[in-house]
């Protein structure tokens, strides 16, 4: 798991927030995503899915409902695991 701190201004203060970022493949693409607010951004490389995934946040932060914020500002990561389950 990447925990990326990403600052923004929230009622004319930066907050530094703790985002869990979870990271697949997607045939040559990587997406990056945030479990808590579900957004999310894709890109070459790891490094690019991040980049991009930290402007989706900005923007979506921006935008986004204050129950939404204060969902975000809540949701710190935990853990982030690979299970490999029989099915």
């Amino acid at each position: 798991m990447k925990v990326n701190k990403i600052p923004f201004t929230y009622n004319f203060k930066v907050l530094m927030l703790r985002i869990g970022v979870t990271i697949h493949k997607e045939g040559e693409w990587y997406v990056a995503v945030d479990p808590v607010t579900c957004v999310a951004s894709q890109g070459k490389s790891v490094d690019e899915a991040l980049k991009n995934f930290q402007e989706a946040f900005e923007l979506w932060f921006e935008n986004a409902e204050d129950w939404e914020k204060e969902r975000a500002l809540k949701g710190e990561p935990v853990a982030t695991m690979v299970l490999e389950i029989k099915v």
